[in-house]
């Protein structure tokens, strides 16, 4: 009897995706891979990046969200991400954030400071806003470059800055002494629209801004005549707008070039970083239909939610 064929099956290789092709990038969305495997795929490529870019010896971190405020959420990936760092390695948050609440803020800002080797280092290739500002005053150098921008600490209530209930007293004040005839409308303005307590509450919230800021800036080695006390006011209460861009030259005059550095490998990272969320991050939303924010380390910082309804 002759021996039974044997059918040889043909062995299909896994596809291949090489994420700084943003073709490939795109395929691996259109080949409707599953989530962990672009998560997975994504974290290798920032391994790559982080390789590639000639930063060596930092634990980089991530705070990434265009979407949501700085909360307690923020403050426990980041703690979560250094908690067993121990001083082994210096830390480099790559930061892109519109601010939020300043208690989480500050926590996350000290934790990275007593939990790296001898530097915290922060890297903003676009915006390192309000609350993000005050993270970035505690790192021992802030890495920037022509797009990137810090901004005012002022605490804000409902999109209203905490001292602003003080500010349109003061001018309604003024108005009434212009207009003393009209004392009275604005007396019961006032009786009708403001709480009394509010008024102590926003101040006090805003002096509490000041008082972090101090002593994150505390124990740098500052221009002359710039004090933790003066730079802290000043990014607290000296800017009118909230958006208020705070380039580099001006960060570099305020906080010095010991501090705030520009074009340097760190920098250079950090864009690369920025292009590539944003990039993934248009995608995500296009085929998942979900919101992408990186919180944390390499391997467990993405956060992937169902996309919010504009």
């Amino acid at each position: 009897m002759s021996e039974p064929e044997v059918q040889e099956t043909e062995v299909q290789e896994e596809k291949v995706y090489d994420f700084s092709d943003r073709g490939d990038l795109i395929s691996a969305f259109r080949d409707e891979l599953s989530e962990d495997k672009i998560k997975s795929l994504i974290s290798s490529h920032l391994d790559k990046l982080i390789k590639d870019s000639g930063v060596t010896g930092y634990e980089v971190i991530f705070l990434y969200d265009d979407e949501n405020s700085i909360s307690p959420f923020h403050s426990n990936r980041i703690y979560h991400a250094v908690k067993d760092l121990n001083k082994k390695k210096n830390i480099l948050m790559i930061i892109n954030s519109g601010g939020g609440q300043i208690e989480p803020a500050y926590l996350i800002s000290k934790t990275c400071k007593q939990l790296s080797k001898t530097k915290f280092n922060v890297s903003i290739p676009r915006r390192a806003k309000s609350a993000a500002t005050l993270v970035s005053l505690g790192a021992s150098e802030i890495h920037m470059g022509l797009l990137s921008e810090l901004g005012p600490i002022d605490p804000q209530f409902g999109g209203f800055p905490a001292l602003g209930l003080s500010n349109a007293m003061e001018k309604i004040a003024e108005m009434s002494e212009r207009y003393p005839n009209a004392s009275d409308m604005f007396a019961k303005y006032l009786t009708d629209n403001v709480n009394i307590r509010h008024l102590g509450l926003f101040e006090r919230v805003n002096e509490s801004a000041v008082q972090y800021a101090e002593r994150l800036l505390s124990g740098k080695d500052l221009p002359d005549g710039k004090t933790p006390e003066i730079l802290a006011d000043h990014f607290t209460n000296h800017y009118k707008d909230h958006g208020f861009v705070v380039d580099a030259d001006e960060a570099s005059t305020l906080l010095g070039k010991k501090v705030v550095k520009e074009g340097t490998k760190e920098y250079e990272l950090g864009n690369a970083v920025y292009d590539f969320f944003g990039f993934t991050s248009f995608l995500f939303g296009i085929f998942k239909k979900k919101d992408m924010r990186y919180v944390g380390d390499v391997l467990s910082g993405l956060d992937l939610n169902d996309k919010k309804e504009e």
